[in-house]
């Protein structure tokens, strides 16, 4: 099992095997509750891509958390390391094969987005525990079952709030394509221009008959799953 911390947009905190993991950690973003200051030391960052809403707080993070080491596409982890004065913590890699970490192994997939610095990427994170993947900015696209064959997700974290990503109705399809466990709806209501319902990709999966529990989380929530 796992613990899930949402910060809010697409910030979270994975707590697996020991490792405490940050994804996109914007933790600074209109819907967080919690100040940079107060979120726990991560062993791990990772960053999808190089915009803004995504990198987030990551450089003041590097820098405060002295052992943390960030995993991300190539380009863009020797760019966020060189800013915070931390290239000897940058795993930079791309996407493929397995990245093997302390106890956890991360696999960065493709992601139907855009970036300035190097591709766009999920990311799964697998552990002796669970198989959870975060599926940064993207849309829907016929690979996702590619990564359902590949990393067998149990758990995962879907955008939901359409303009620059999937919105509910892709997100369902994506879903079907995953064939996960749980789903958790991201990426949405933080600003007006990606306002979406969650319950709306409830009733979808119903609808499609899937056995998906569609978790929905408020920012700063804690689930273990």
């Amino acid at each position: 099992m796992a613990r899930i911390t949402w910060y809010g947009h697409a910030a979270f905190l994975i707590e697996t095997s020991g490792k405490k993991i940050l994804i996109d950690p914007w933790i600074s973003n209109p819907l967080s509750p919690i100040s940079i200051d107060k979120i726990p030391e991560p062993d791990y960052i990772v960053v999808t891509h190089d915009h803004g809403d995504h990198v987030g707080d990551t450089v003041r993070i590097l820098r405060r958390s002295v052992n943390a080491k960030l995993v991300a596409i190539y380009e863009l982890a020797d760019h966020i390391a060189s800013e915070a004065g931390a290239r000897e913590r940058a795993v930079g890699a791309n996407i493929g094969g397995p990245i093997s970490l302390e106890g956890i192994t991360i696999y960065l997939t493709p992601a139907m987005h855009s970036s300035s610095k190097g591709s766009p990427t999920g990311v799964v994170i697998k552990s002796r525990e669970d198989s959870i993947y975060h599926a940064g900015d993207t849309g829907v696209f016929s690979d996702m079952a590619l990564i359902r064959e590949l990393y067998s997700p149990r758990i995962a974290l879907l955008p939901i709030g359409g303009h620059f990503t999937m919105g509910v109705r892709e997100a369902a399809k994506a879903v079907e394509l995953l064939g996960v466990e749980i789903v958790i709806p991201m990426h949405y209501n933080t600003f007006p221009l990606i306002k979406a319902d969650p319950n709306e990709l409830v009733d979808l999966v119903r609808k499609k008959g899937l056995k998906t529990e569609v978790r929905i989380m408020r920012p700063g929530e804690t689930i273990t799953v």
